[in-house]
């Protein structure tokens, strides 16, 4: 089972925000973020509920019960071909580091 700690990290990265961006929308500390993401501590209830909604996911998926969807392993995929300059279909253009 995956901890709540690295959901939380795994879907912040995803969404691009720091810990200081996600603290503000929270009205707590980075620290307070950085605790739940090395599951020092945990989010309380009203603030799952928050990440859930800044995140775009469900409780369950926050705190790793529930399985990926078909749409986030197509995100994921192609996340993985820009970022590593993997060819795409002929006349797509191809984003990454190594074009």
């Amino acid at each position: 089972m995956v901890e709540i700690g690295e959901q939380l990290r795994y879907f912040r990265q995803r969404k691009g925000m720091s810990q200081k961006q996600i603290a503000e929308l929270l009205h707590v500390t980075p620290q307070t973020i950085s605790k739940w993401e090395l599951n020092k501590s945990a989010p309380d209830y009203d603030q799952l509920i928050a990440l859930s909604k800044i995140y775009r996911k469900s409780i369950d998926a926050l705190l790793g019960q529930a399985k990926p969807s078909l749409l986030d392993y197509l995100a994921d995929s192609q996340n993985f071909r820009n970022q590593y300059g993997v060819p795409t279909m002929k006349g797509e253009k191809s984003y990454g580091k190594n074009p």
